[in-house]
């Protein structure tokens, strides 16, 4: 049985398409109401209008990321639209340019990190003051391709520096909110697209994420080809460790 998230307000910024996409529908199908955002207003549109044709509740709020004015504007309509954010997912990124260090353009390494990582600290600095005031709320953060060990064969410099410094964003952040109730973790998609990972099963780990179910884990890197996160036992212990999935690692 998918866990539950009935009468909660969930924001998914990348919502427009792929991963975003399949976070958002699985997070309508399993009772939240969702906000989706993104850049591309008409692609987002078409997943709003999706999710609410398969009967859940959705609007589309066109954003960019990576300006805060325009993330704190999207928080303001969704609470005005929906009540207080309980669960922020950050899956606005990508872009992930295919050039050497030396060919690749300052400008083009820059945007990466802005989607990836200053994206993200719009979207959590925007949520946090709802949050705090109500001691509770989940903040899902994504990670990706070289920001664990180098990746040979493939220059991914901007990509794998943007979403290493999400992983340190995510640890860094639990460690500042740990007084709090307030619950961070990072999601690791994969080889999506591939037969090993499909968007959905990223979404179903998300889901996951974002409710009570994953109670009390905070601050840990699950990656959707784990197996670990389905068994209650298992999850027990990592969170009884002080070490294990942690986001400055990549194995327990």
């Amino acid at each position: 049985m998918r866990p539950g998230l009935c009468d909660q307000l969930v924001i998914v910024t990348g919502g427009g398409h792929n991963l975003g996409r399949a976070v958002a529908e699985a997070c309508a199908a399993a009772g939240a109401r969702v906000v989706l955002a993104s850049r591309n207003a008409g692609r987002l549109e078409s997943a709003a209008a999706g999710i609410r044709a398969a009967g859940g509740e959705a609007i589309a709020v066109p954003t960019d990321v990576t300006d805060a004015s325009q993330v704190e504007a999207l928080v303001a309509r969704a609470e005005a639209w929906g009540g207080p954010v309980d669960v922020a997912v950050a899956f606005a990124g990508g872009g992930a340019p295919m050039a050497a260090p030396d060919e690749l353009e300052p400008a083009a390494f820059d945007e990466v990190v802005r989607v990836n990582l200053h994206g993200t600290f719009h979207l959590v600095r925007a949520v946090l003051p709802s949050m705090r005031a109500r001691d509770r709320g989940r903040i899902l953060t994504c990670a990706g391709g070289g920001a664990f060990w180098p990746v040979m064969g493939t220059p991914l410099l901007a990509y794998a520096c943007a979403k290493a410094a999400v992983c340190r964003l995510t640890d860094q952040l639990t460690a500042e909110l740990w007084e709090t109730s307030i619950r961070v973790n990072a999601i690791e998609p994969g080889p999506v697209g591939t037969a090993e990972v499909s968007p959905q099963q990223v979404a179903e780990l998300a889901v996951w994420l974002a409710s009570e179910e994953s109670a009390p884990l905070r601050g840990r890197l699950v990656a959707t080809t784990d197996a670990w996160w389905r068994d209650r036992a298992q999850v027990e212990a990592v969170d009884a460790t002080v070490h294990a999935y942690r986001l400055r690692r990549a194995d327990p």
